[in-house]
This record gives C-alpha cells, sequence and structure tokens, in this order.
C-alpha cells in the first residue's frame, strides 16, 4: 500500500510595485488642479509630490505607475478608485474611504491610513512598512497576498474579510476585532493581539498561529481558566 504523500503548500512571492524610474513621471503638487486641466480620469506616470487635499473626491480614478510622496490626503473620497503598480511614501489619507477601490502591486512604507475605510476593497500584492492603519475599517474585503511589517492596526476593524497569504511580522492588532474573518495559517507570533475581539462563535480562531503567551491570553478571553501545578 503506498503512503500518501501530503502536498506541500507553495507560499506565493509578495513583490509589490515594480521600479519605477522617477525620471519618466510627470511631477505635479495639485492632483485636483492636474485632474481637471487634463479631464483624465486615468492618471499614470505621475510623481504626486506634497500634494495637500481635504474633504476632496477623487473616486473612480484609475492610477497606474504612481508615486504618491509626502502628501495629506485628509477625509477625501477615493471609492471605486484603481491603484495598480504605486507608491506611497510618507503620506497621509487619514479618515479616507477607500471603499470599493481596487489595490494591485503596491508599496507603502512611512505612511498614515489611520481611520480610513475599506468596505468591499481589494487589496493584493501589497507591501506595508511602518505604517498606521489605527481605528481602520476592513468589511467584507478581499485580501490576497499582503507583507505587513512593523505596522500598527490598533482597534482596527476586520469584518467578514477573506484573508489569503497574509504575512505579518511586528504588527499591533491590539483591540482590533475579527468578526467572520477567518485566521487560519497566520502566523501572529511576531505580533501583538492584546484585547483583540472575535464573534460569539470563535469560529475565527480556528487554525490561528500564536506563541505560548498568546494562547494563554486568548483561552483566558474567552474563559478557560489556566491552573498551573
Amino acid at each position: 500500500m503506498q503512503n500518501k504523500r501530503k502536498k506541500q503548500k507553495t507560499i506565493k512571492d509578495i513583490t509589490g510595485s515594480i521600479d519605477i524610474d522617477t525620471n519618466s513621471l510627470t511631477k505635479t503638487d495639485d492632483l485636483k488642479l492636474y485632474i481637471e486641466e487634463n479631464e483624465e480620469n486615468y492618471l499614470e506616470l505621475l510623481n504626486i509630490i506634497e500634494c495637500k487635499n481635504f474633504n476632496d473626491f477623487f473616486s473612480y480614478k484609475n492610477f497606474e505607475l504612481c508615486i504618491f510622496e509626502n502628501c495629506i490626503f485628509n477625509s477625501c473620497d477615493f471609492e471605486n478608485s484603481t491603484f495598480i503598480n504605486c507608491k506611497f511614501i510618507g503620506c497621509d489619507f487619514s479618515g479616507s474611504t477607500f471603499n470599493k477601490a481596487y489595490f494591485d502591486k503596491i508599496d507603502i512604507n512611512m505612511c498614515k491610513f489611520s481611520g480610513c475605510a475599506f468596505t468591499s476593497a481589494k487589496l493584493s500584492n501589497m507591501k506595508i512598512n511602518e505604517s498606521n492603519f489605527n481605528l481602520a475599517s476592513h468589511f467584507e474585503c478581499n485580501i490576497n497576498d499582503l507583507k505587513i511589517e512593523n505596522t500598527t492596526y490598533l482597534e482596527s476593524f476586520f469584518d467578514a474579510c477573506k484573508l489569503k497569504n497574509f504575512n505579518i511580522k511586528e504588527v499591533n492588532f491590539s483591540k482590533t476585532e475579527f468578526f467572520n474573518t477567518l485566521l487560519k495559517d497566520i502566523d501572529f507570533t511576531t505580533s501583538t493581539i492584546d484585547n483583540i475581539k472575535f464573534s460569539k462563535n470563535m469560529i475565527e480562531l480556528k487554525g490561528i498561529i500564536v506563541d505560548t503567551y498568546q494562547a494563554a491570553a486568548l483561552a483566558t478571553a474567552i474563559g478557560i481558566v489556566i491552573k498551573d501545578y
């Protein structure tokens, strides 16, 4: 009788954005004015530098091969917008909405997305580093191939999200809510999950990867009494 070989799980490489030749980019410090002057919804090969916008609308825009650098887009609307092969460096998008937005091949470094909404958004092949997603809400998001390092998701929210190839290192998820979002095979051992919340049936925790300390904290949270001998 032949032994059945267990199928080895392959992990897809996460590359993020491709290298962009900055010499080929058109520079602008006023994205709203650039869009109005060019009457374009498809925006490519832009270097958007130190742009400042508050409560403005950028919905249904398509960004490709763009670099956002040291920009402020507070409480702006990017609903149904598309970002492909883009880089975000030192930007602040606090309070903005990305509902039904599509992100693919993205690098995010030292950025702030605090309080942003990502309802029904699709995030794929993204690298996020040293950024702030505190209080961000993710509802019915399709999240594939993410690599997140040295980033905070304090009191953020994941509800009915699909996570696949979700790689995290030194990420702080303290007080984050995971509802109807399966955490199977996600390794939280280098990250912080203090006081995370989940649904009553605790289906989210099945197959989660944690260390001994984290396991004890989760056990206490669901009412298990651990007795030492």
